[in-house]
């Protein structure tokens, strides 16, 4: 009996690690999901002041770390992944009720680390070794929404150490309009679409804009070759 209570948190583990390698690939399904609803749905309404998504925001958020613990093997980026959302949340949660420059770049600073640990658990996941799967390459899709989050996070602490950064003036707004706004312009130069409603003015914002538009132009050429190499790999 003694035997078996010893060995049973070393089963438990080994329970949760095959749950965990089996839920993995299927997460980022969940994760394309969720990301959706925040890039399309989510954000754009609240630069309509729908604030009865501010719930959903919370539930939508923790769903998120799930997925990415789930997703991931690596103690400290799990840790990261934790700290930096819950930072976030909190400057989120003051930045509304009190918009200071401070609460203002620790929410935005804490949205970078978050999304940025986040395309490393994920990269991880999709461009690792082994079968491609359609999980795979809608985790992908997931890389891509997360580097329009994270310049659009970007582009926030900029403008809101320098407000005339970016024309027209999107500091000047409603601060509940101002992360739609950032998130269209960066959605934008992602995709080199280039409506040119909102302009950059300033020499590191261009230079922000500039990387990432050149991000957006490589990303699926890498993609794409980076599966077939897998693909090739997996038959032979």
């Amino acid at each position: 009996m003694e035997e078996a209570i010893q060995n049973n948190p070393s089963s438990l583990l080994k329970r949760f690690k095959h749950w965990q390698d089996h839920w993995r690939e299927p997460m980022l399904t969940g994760l394309l999901v969720m990301l959706t609803l925040e890039v399309f749905v989510n954000i754009p309404l609240s630069g309509s002041h729908f604030s009865a998504l501010s719930i959903f925001t919370v539930i939508e958020l923790f769903l998120i770390i799930s997925a990415v613990i789930v997703a991931s093997r690596n103690r400290v980026l799990t840790i990261i992944v934790l700290f930096s959302s819950a930072v976030a949340l909190l400057g989120n949660t003051m930045r509304i009720e009190n918009p200071t420059t401070f609460n203002i770049l620790l929410s935005s600073t804490c949205s970078v680390i978050f999304m940025s640990t986040m395309g490393v658990v994920i990269w991880g996941a999709v461009f690792g070794s082994g079968r491609v799967t359609h999980h795979r390459i809608q985790g992908a899709i997931v890389l891509y929404l997360i580097i329009a989050l994270t310049f659009s996070a970007l582009y926030k602490i900029v403008v809101t150490l320098i407000p005339d950064a970016i024309f027209p003036q999107v500091a000047s707004m409603d601060i509940v309009t101002l992360g739609p706004r950032l998130l269209y312009f960066s959605l934008v130069t992602l995709t080199s679409t280039g409506y040119g409603d909102i302009v950059p003015v300033n020499p590191i914002v261009r230079s922000l804009a500039n990387l990432e538009s050149v991000i957006g132009q490589l990303f699926p050429a890498t993609l794409l070759a980076r599966i077939v190499t897998l693909q090739l790999s997996d038959r032979s």
